[in-house]
């Protein structure tokens, strides 16, 4: 872009301000000549030019171009123009001499005031400076001939430089006035001139002055001061001419632009370096000699407290500092070292101290150094006061102390880094003694010789323990062996690979190990073992990578004995287990003692009582507490004060004795107290160095604790062995009595274990690690100890346990065999007894070899037993043989008893019937039945008489039982049958009970009567429970009738019966009068009824009552009693209702907007029910006979209901719409353009907030709502809202007119888009629904001018460049138009450029370097191209084969590209899209020429879809039969393509024959054969935007209106899915809109009349339907809409076809054989499965699984 840079004249240098005097003499006397004799240039211009006697040069000098490499210099242009006096014109020589020698001057004032002079306003006519010119000089008869602006080569006379004037021309005094002609496209330019007004040039600063014969330029400077330029008009034009040529060279045309850049460059340049130079000059330090030499001594200070090599030259460097304390020679606890290296750390603060103390002093010095030099000293001296301050010495004094800030600044910088510094030695000197320690060899192991000596005399006794202990030594060294691969070795093998490590390392130094661990063995509570077995794992992902490497190793391999393990708890981490049942065979099996070390630990197999074996400290306390020692190092160094916050030098730096402050120096302040200082995430956790070195400690750390993991794998047997104790110590109590064998067991075992620790090893030194092991084995002799303790006490608890209970059985059984019975019970007992001990003998005798195996066992291990269990043994062995001769004996004796209690039984059953009998006539006694008895002493008769048939009862049965014992022995029982005997007299005794209850029950019976009829009698009838009365009533009743049957005949029965059935009698009426909805009223009603006057209420009694004998008017009681309680139902209802209504509030809740906040109604569900359901009530008592008292406040109420009812529907009417429209009108755009609705929306809001207002917060919400007002106020609201969306849907359909792509978006989308109109982005949203596939548009939002659409952007994500940026600065309707437009041109363009680029690229790259909708649309229109070719050729086969052999070609490149691993799925879509349409090609191409059809206008070529390009036009029109229409170029993305199958072919044929004819079309057929995806891909292919509109059966036509008036004016297709489903009279709605559309194309009318609206048409415009006649709920179409679509059936889809197709898009090699089985098994499935509905086995199915099919083959690609 061209740009004019103007020159600064006051930039003149020294050489031309001589040459300016130089050209002031040739001006003067140019001034001199008068011009008397100018003649008309009559002849050739080269005779004027004999003629003229002066010569004219216009001298511009320019400054000189001063040297670049000087950066300071600069590239100047000047213009010094020559001052030339403008000769007078004619008519100007009268006005006096005083006008000539003004303009004879250079520059002179004017000495007077000058009056304001009014110049001429008129424009001229032609403003054209070159037709002027030629004007004036015509006028005087001059001749002038333009110069051509043209580089040819020719002689133009005029192009003459020099001019010579014999006699000076003269002209007529006319002239004009120019200014250089204003373009914004190119540059100043001084010869396109454009005559103005006097008026405006004189206004200017430099204007021209134009005549015949001279050019004058006049500069307006000062006031009246002006420069003026003559030039000869000749002149001026060759300059012209001249100027034009030279401009057609570009280095002359661009030379204003690029001197302006390279004198911007140049200045640029210098001027950041004289800003560098001046800053550092200003801000360097160690540029000045006092602050330079404070530097390099606080510098020395700090290198001589770095200057330490190693921790021995501390010694001899006093002033060194070292924050460490090491000994080679010592060996720590881990506390121990990091207590002594903080110690030191707090020592190495202090020397910091003393080194900081010393640079103060330095830096005090030379502060006053500076001071003294800049003359302030006395500022730093001593605290002044105001009023001695030198005010004009302050801004100095604020410089200095903002430099002595910085450099207090830098010096606490130095102090930082050399407390990095010194960390870093510290840490260094950790590595290096880490490293040596590390390197030393492995000691050999120290054994417990004083535990080992001590029992060497007093060992075990031996047995085949010595046998074990030999199994087990042999199983731990196969154990070891068999983990040689995995690092784990034998003692021996341990021993020398460790030896053996690091030997061949500088062994010049002797280092002991630095820390001292310790093996522990920890045994966690059952409880808490998962938590301290977690714990003590915690840092197992610390481990070196050999350990863990290890460990995945050894989980690899089964047959590998021990699990390496990468933390200090050598035992592997179990998961949950199960809960384990434990026995004594788990725990001391031989088996499992064989293979414990073989296939797992027993940690596996008791993972309850795990057993940790850990390193104290372990790997994870060593790292923290190091990591913790190196942090509390840091923190302690950098405890030290910041210089800047230094109270000795704040008179340097403190600015707050100073008044009026800077802000500058504020921030200073500030900065001193809010910094933090030193930090130490920068000084060391940022320090990759630092860190480095703090890693390498913690990896020496962790490879030493791996070794000593390694070495400590040869103890977990010993946890094995303790695991096994602790088992044995918490299960042995619990594991029931120990036979001898397992104590035996168990007594060896753990013997054996003893001696192994015993000869355990308890030091070795490992790295830096001195390992001792004493304590590990002193608690692993406690657990084994405490097991063999345990043993032994319940071996001697076991004996003295058994020995008593034993002996307490044999002796009592002794005393019961010696006594001897005398009655019947005791010889029972007796006779049991002897047949229990009979069976129980032989346990004894078991249960006495136990005990003398336990005997042997304690003989045999020689252990302690009392002297008193012995005797007690003895003593037993003596009663144990006693027993078993006493059995013997009575065995012998038992006939004989049986016989001699024989007789003794028959007289107790003899005696027992005489009492049945006796008891039998006592119950018969007639003073239980008689009425004169008295109530107390029957009663005690009656339970005196129970006891005694209870004792007989027992007897019975006791004898009876007594059978069993003779069972044995029946032929000495003779002909006694005892059972028979007792089921006799138990029979009688039943019968004795029954009446006995009968009695008892008669004389209850009338007590309970006696007491009930006296409470009833005299009760209220208020307070008499009828209910009670009635269920009391029919209880007695029913006894009553059990006695009569039950008992004898008697007069208190009778008496009894009478007595209650006349109170029965009364009942009802007590009952009828004992209601308590009986009113007044009904009393009165009474009284007339009975035709007595006794006063009667509910408080009379019941015996009252009976007394008036009102049974003669029982049904006139009980018809008032019923009326009375259906009044009171009907009342209590009404009274519900009235009490819910009058309490009731209508619940509201605050609806918040953007401007205010209104309450609002939520929901009327619930008080809708409640309305409804009160509604129905009150229906149901209005119904009612005994409305009678209540009639009109009931029909009050209901009137009240309805009015609210209908109150209610037009509020929720109101706030629905009035909701509907408060976010719209919140749109500043909307109020912008409907003002008024917006007023009138106003109003209703205030109106609502006025009913809100009165009903807010109140509980009678209906007393309020059907108050008067209310609905007619609502009516209003609802009036307005209606006015106010009548108003907005005008309003839209303005805007959907504009766009009519708008139409298929609802209202609600179209006005979120409008509410934001400002904002492009809200449009994002709903491009889907308004094109075919724009998901988004690209928005530059630029800092000035508005936002430009650049992009398209598909769903996929395919972008296409705009050409042309569109301004999103009008309405949105608008510049959406030109989206719409540009989409058009756009790709018009991008399918003219893939046609230039088909024959300029190969085709894989052209394939992938162009849109995917120009890829697809460009080969079709070559395959036609090249079949058109070979048809019109005379070797139409020949080159038809080799347009089938270019598809094949074509067709395995993009297979090629789509097997290749592409990530782009956009590429995937548009190469699969391609495959499937080539594959088409290749069809057609195969069938024609098996068919030998080679002619261009043949049906079997042209049925097929064809596109053709029309080079003249630049279009693409694509054509199928008769039928051919221009390219729709609707933006389609890259989406995938439908298979072309003959049925496609077909259905596509028949639509567009009907397109071309303006009608529609209607494939039909059942679901899922591709009707609708048929229409769409036919869209596709013509590129245009297809609607679908899913039908439904309450389908309003409006909505399809509306839906036609989008798709008309946009020219889109729609397709209406289901067409049948819409309801008959909407079809016949939308068959006439389809005719009048049809009407309208047939006549290509441009606009027509749509349902009483005239709007244009896009004769593009299709409409399509498809329908199933399977569904259910269709209907028949109308014969006039049948006749606006051409059906095509579409029943059966080629599956085979399409799943080849698909398949082979997708990069299946093999897709013919994939498709065939596939098919198979979906036809098999659609005919052999069940044929309901929802089991669908068709082609959305089948396409389901292939595209599935696709997506694996990617991921396994």
């Amino acid at each position: 872009m061209e740009t004019f840079i103007p020159i600064d004249l006051t930039t003149e240098n020294q050489e031309m301000d001589k040459e300016e005097t130089k050209t002031k003499p040739r001006l003067l006397k140019y001034e001199e000549k008068k011009y008397k004799d100018v003649k008309p240039l009559e002849t050739q211009p080269a005779e004027i030019a004999e003629k003229e006697t002066l010569e004219y040069k216009t001298v511009s000098t320019f400054s000189e171009s001063l040297k670049s490499e000087k950066t300071e210099d600069y590239l100047r242009e000047s213009i010094t123009q020559q001052h030339m006096v403008s000769p007078e014109p004619a008519s100007l020589k009268e006005k006096g001499k005083s006008r000539r020698k003004k303009d004879q001057t250079h520059a002179c004032p004017n000495v007077g005031k000058a009056r304001p002079v009014s110049y001429d306003r008129t424009a001229p006519k032609d403003d054209d400076v070159i037709r002027n010119i030629i004007r004036l000089r015509e006028k005087l008869g001059w001749q002038t001939v333009l110069p051509q602006h043209s580089l040819k080569y020719g002689s133009s006379k005029i192009a003459v430089q020099k001019i010579t004037l014999k006699k000076p021309l003269e002209d007529d005094g006319e002239f004009v006035y120019c200014l250089p002609r204003k373009s914004p496209k190119s540059l100043y330019n001084p010869y396109d001139l454009q005559v103005v007004s006097a008026h405006t040039a004189k206004h200017c600063k430099e204007f021209w002055v134009i005549t015949a014969s001279f050019i004058s330029k006049v500069i307006n400077i000062v006031g009246s001061v002006k420069e003026v330029e003559l030039i000869p008009t000749l002149e001026w034009l060759s300059e012209r001419r001249h100027y034009y040529l030279l401009r057609q060279f570009k280095i002359f045309s661009d030379f204003r632009m690029n001197k302006a850049f390279v004198t911007w460059k140049l200045n640029v340049k210098r001027i950041k370096t004289e800003k560098s130079r001046s800053f550092l000059y200003h801000h360097l330090f160690l540029a000045d000699d006092l602050f330079q030499t404070c530097l390099l001594y606080i510098r020395g200070l700090c290198e001589d407290a770095i200057n330490l090599k190693n921790y021995n030259d501390h010694e001899n460097n006093l002033s060194a500092i070292c924050l460490v304390k090491l000994d080679s020679s010592r060996t720590y606890s881990l506390d121990e070292f990091c207590e002594e290296q903080l110690q030191q750390a707090t020592q190495a603060l202090k020397q910091l101290e003393d080194i900081r103390n010393k640079a103060i002093s330095e830096m005090k010095s030379t502060f006053l150094k500076v001071a003294e030099k800049n003359e302030i000293k006395e500022y730093f001296e001593s605290k002044l006061s105001e009023d001695d301050t030198t005010h004009f010495k302050l801004p100095k004094y604020r410089r200095l102390l903002e430099t002595f800030f910085k450099f207090v600044m830098l010096v606490d910088y130095i102090f930082q880094e050399l407390i990095c510094q010194l960390m870093n030695t510290a840490v260094t000197l950790l590595l290096e003694l880490f490293n040596g320690s590390a390197g030393m060899p492995f000691s050999v192991e120290k054994k417990n010789e004083n535990l080992i000596r001590t029992f060497k005399d007093n060992s075990f006794p031996t047995g085949k323990t010595i046998n074990d202990c030999e199994e087990l030594v042999d199983n731990s060294k196969s154990h070891a062996i068999s983990v040689q691969k995995s690092e784990v070795k034998t003692d021996t093998d341990i021993n020398e690979i460790l030896n053996s490590v690091e030997v061949g390392k500088d062994l010049r130094k002797t280092y002991a190990p630095i820390f001292e661990v310790n093996l522990c063995l920890r045994i966690p509570a059952e409880s808490d073992s998962s938590e301290n077995s977690k714990e003590n794992f915690d840092e197992s992902d610390q481990c070196p990578e050999e350990y863990v490497m290890f460990e995945d190793e050894m989980s690899e391999n089964k047959d590998n004995c021990v699990k390496k393990h990468s933390s200090e708890e050598l035992l592997p981490k179990a998961k949950k287990p199960k809960e384990i049942s434990y026995n004594l065979e788990d725990i001391i099996s031989d088996t499992e003692i064989e293979t414990e070390f073989e296939n797992k630990y027993m940690y596996y197999e008791f993972p309850e009582f795990a057993t940790n074996l850990f390193i104290d400290p372990n790997r994870l306390e060593f790292s923290v507490k190091i990591q913790n020692m190196l942090t509390n190092m840091e923190k302690c160094i950098t405890t030290i004060t910041p210089l800047c916050q230094d109270p000795q030098l704040s008179i340097f730096i403190d600015l707050v004795s100073i008044m009026d402050l800077p802000n500058k120096t504020g921030s200073i302040i500030h900065y001193t107290e809010q910094t933090r200082w030193p930090d130490c995430h920068i000084l060391f956790e940022t320090d990759p160095a630092y860190q480095n070195i703090i890693v390498n400690l913690l990896t020496i750390i962790g490879n030493s604790v791996g070794l000593v993991n390694a070495y400590s794998n040869k103890f977990i047997k010993y946890c094995t062995m303790i695991e096994k104790a602790k088992i044995m110590s918490m299960k042995i109590s619990s594991m029931g009595e120990l036979t001898s064998k397992e104590f035996e067991a168990i007594l060896n075992r753990f013997r054996n274990y003893f001696r192994h620790i015993m000869n355990m090893a308890i030091e070795k030194r490992i790295g830096i690690f001195n390992v001792v092991s004493l304590d590990y084995q002193s608690e692993c002799l406690l657990y084994i100890e405490n097991v063999i303790h345990m043993s032994h006490t319940l071996i001697r608890s076991v004996i003295e346990k058994k020995n008593k209970n034993l002996l307490e059985v044999v002796e009592s059984s002794l005393q019961q065999l010696e006594c001897d019975p005398t009655e019947i019970e005791e010889f029972v007992e007796h006779f049991i007894f002897l047949n229990a001990i009979s069976s129980k003998i032989s346990k004894l005798e078991k249960e006495f070899l136990t005990i003398s195996q336990l005997y042997s066992v304690v003989k045999h291990h020689q252990i302690h037993i009392s002297e008193e269990q012995i005797a007690i043994f003895q003593v037993l062995l003596l009663n144990f043989n006693q027993l078993k001769s006493s059995m013997k004996l009575n065995k012998i004796n038992k006939d004989t008893a049986i016989t001699k209690f024989r007789d003794n039984l028959e007289a107790c059953i003899s005696g027992l019937r005489v009492d049945v009998g006796n008891l039998k006539a006592k119950i018969r006694t007639p003073l239980l039945l008689s009425a004169g008895t008295q109530v107390s002493t029957a009663m005690e008769m009656i339970q005196t008489l129970s006891g005694e048939a209870a004792s007989l009862t027992n007897k019975a049965k006791a004898y009876s039982s007594y059978q069993d014992c003779f069972s044995d022995s029946q032929s000495h029982m003779h002909s006694v049958n005892v059972e028979e005997i007792t089921q006799i007299v138990l029979s009688e005794i039943s019968d004795i009970e029954c009446d006995l209850t009968l009695r008892k029950k008669l004389w209850e019976a009338q007590e309970e009567w006696r007491q009930a009829s006296w409470e009833w009698r005299n009760s209220s009838l208020q307070s008499i429970d009828v209910e009670s009365v009635q269920r009391d009533v029919s209880k007695l009743m029913h006894i009553i009738s059990v006695l009569e049957k039950g008992l004898p005949k008697s007069d208190m029965v009778t008496h009894l019966k009478q007595v209650v059935t006349e109170f029965k009698q009364e009942l009802p009426i007590i009952i009828a009068l004992g209601n308590p909805c009986l009113k007044p009223r009904h009393w009165e009603t009474l009284q007339e009824i009975i035709g007595k006057s006794v006063p009667l209420d509910k408080n009379c009694k019941v015996e009252n009552l009976l007394a008036l004998k009102m049974f003669q008017y029982e049904n006139e009681i009980n018809d008032m009693s019923t009326s009375a309680t259906n009044e009171a139902a009907l009342e209590k209802m009404l009274f519900k209702i009235i009490d819910f209504w009058n309490t009731t509030p209508l619940h509201l809740v605050l609806h918040h907007t953007e401007i205010y906040s209104i309450f609002i109604i939520p929901s009327i569900d619930d008080i809708s029910a409640q309305l409804e359901e009160s509604q129905v009530i009150l229906a149901t008592i209005k119904g009612s006979p005994h409305i009678g008292p209540i009639k009109d406040l009931v029909n009050e109420w209901d009137q009240n209901l309805t009015l609210f009812s209908y109150t209610l529907e037009e509020w929720m009417n109101c706030q629905r719409n009035w909701l509907y429209l408060e976010p719209v009108f919140h749109s500043s755009e909307i109020r912008r353009q409907l003002p008024a609705e917006t007023e009138l929306f106003s109003q209703v809001i205030s109106m609502w907030k006025k009913i809100m207002l009165k009903i807010q917060n109140k509980q009678n919400a209906l007393q309020i709502t059907t108050s008067a007002g209310v609905l007619e106020i609502l009516q209003n609201c609802n009036i307005h809202l209606e006015h106010i969306k009548k108003s907005l849907e005008d309003y839209l359909e303005v805007k959907r007119l504009i766009f009519p792509r708008f139409y298929f978006l609802s209202n609600a989308e179209l006005l979120d888009i409008l509410a934001d109109s400002r904002n492009p982005e809200s449009v994002q949203p709903h491009l889907v629904k308004c094109f075919e596939n724009i998901k988004q548009l690209l928005i530059w939002k630029q800092d000035i001018g508005p936002p430009a659409v650049k992009m398209l952007i598909s769903a996929e994500g395919e972008g296409l460049v705009l050409p042309k940026k569109i301004r999103v600065r009008s309405a949105v309707e608008q510049w959406l138009v030109n989206v719409e437009k540009s989409m058009f041109d756009v790709l018009k363009k991008f399918l003219s450029q893939g046609i230039e680029d088909w024959n300029c690229q190969m085709f894989s790259q052209w394939v992938l370097s162009h849109p995917g909708q120009v890829v697809l649309t460009v080969s079709q229109i070559m395959f036609y191209n090249d079949c058109v070719k070979s048809f019109v050729s005379s070797y139409s086969r020949e080159k038809l084969e080799k347009v089938h052999a270019g598809l094949i070609c074509h067709l395995e490149e993009v297979a090629d590209l789509v097997v290749l691993d592409t990530r782009n799925s956009r590429t995937r879509a548009v190469l699969g899209a391609l495959l499937t349409l080539y594959v088409h090609c290749r069809d057609i191409v195969i069938n024609l020429l098996l068919k030998n059809i080679f002619n261009a206008e043949d049906f079997e070529w042209t049925r097929h879809l064809q596109y053709k390009w029309n080079e003249k036009q630049k279009l693409c029109y694509v054509s199928q039969g008769n039928a051919s229409f221009t390219y729709g170029y609707e933006y389609l993305g890259c989406t995938s393509r439908l298979v072309i199958t003959p049925l496609t072919d077909r259905c596509w044929l028949t639509l567009m024959e009907a397109l071309h004819l303006n009608l529609g079309g209607c494939p039909a057929g059942p679901a899922g054969t591709g009707k609708t995806e048929t229409v769409k891909d036919l869209a596709k292919s013509l590129g245009k935007h297809c609607v679908v509109f899913n039908c439904f059966e309450d389908l309003d036509y409006k909505i399809v209106r509306k839906f036609f008036f989008g798709l008309v004016q946009s020219g889109a297709w729609s397709c209406f899915d289901e067409f049948n489903l819409i309801d008959l009279e909407v079809l016949s709605v939308i068959a006439s809109q389809i005719l009048t559309i049809k009407a309208a194309k047939d006549n290509y009318s441009a606009r027509f009349v749509l349902e009483g609206k005239e709007i244009r048409i896009n004769m593009s415009c299709a409409v399509f339907i498809t329908m199933n006649p399977r569904y259910g709920g269709g209907v028949e179409l109308p014969d006039n809409l049948k006749s606006l679509f051409r059906p095509v059936a579409m029943m059966v889809p080629h599956y085979q076809m399409i799943a080849e197709i698909i398949l082979f898009s997708f990069g299946f090699k093999s897709a013919n054989s994939l498709s065939g089985k596939l098919t198979n098994v979906y036809e098999l499935a659609r005919k052999q499965l069940s044929q309901q509905d929802h089991y669908n086995f068709g082609l959305r199915s089948l396409k389901i699984v292939l595209i599935m099919a696709g997506m694996k083959k990617r991921e396994f690609k």
